[in-house]
């Protein structure tokens, strides 16, 4: 019979795997680097993650699972749209600035061909919560009758960019800077 899996292995093997794959892009990811960073056996990364595109696959949804949760901290169903769209933001620019990587390899994976189908619909499935707030408010004409999912879209990206700039630069964002972003973000999808 065999041991249940640990679940702190398969978060340092997830740890090493985020940090490796940033530095050497899929291709250059191995297996051994991986164990090796993580402190592990390399068979011990295989019994966890049968292949390095069940690591990715697996690593992609693990990382989308905290940035929703992160995401949506503190968010508290029947409160005003406007608070809630300004923590979800709020939380969301953070996450980008304090897990740069996080923000990195979502982007990056998300459109690559290393990502399977059947994690993708999963991913979609996950920020189904977050189109639903759009679209009450879409209903409510608080915001522009646009498709949630490219509203999602359009806010993500203004959000990841500027995160970049301030990652890029070293600069960390003033109370006031972060009001502004927020106000830019909220005037893009305000009627």
């Amino acid at each position: 019979m065999s041991r249940p899996k640990d679940e702190q292995k398969r978060i340092s093997i997830f740890d090493a795997t985020l940090t490796l794959v940033l530095q050497t892009g899929f291709t250059g990811l191995r297996m051994a680097d991986v164990a090796k960073k993580a402190g592990v056996a390399t068979g011990t990364v295989y019994k966890y993650f049968p292949s390095k595109e069940n690591l990715i696959d697996d690593l992609f949804l693990h990382q989308k699972e905290i940035k929703l949760k992160e995401m949506t901290e503190g968010y508290q169903a029947g409160e005003p749209f406007l608070v809630s769209f300004k923590r979800m933001w709020t939380n969301y620019f953070t996450g980008c600035i304090n897990s740069p990587e996080r923000m990195v390899f979502i982007e990056q994976f998300y459109r690559s061909s290393y990502i399977s189908p059947v994690t993708k619909e999963k991913a979609e499935i996950m920020i189904q919560p977050a189109e639903a707030l759009l679209n009450m408010a879409i209903g409510q004409q608080l915001i522009k009758d646009l498709p949630a999912q490219v509203i999602l879209s359009q806010l993500m990206g203004a959000a990841n960019e500027i995160a970049k700039f301030h990652i890029d630069t070293g600069l960390t964002p003033s109370k006031a800077q972060l009001e502004q972003y927020f106000e830019m973000s909220w005037s893009s999808i305000r009627r």
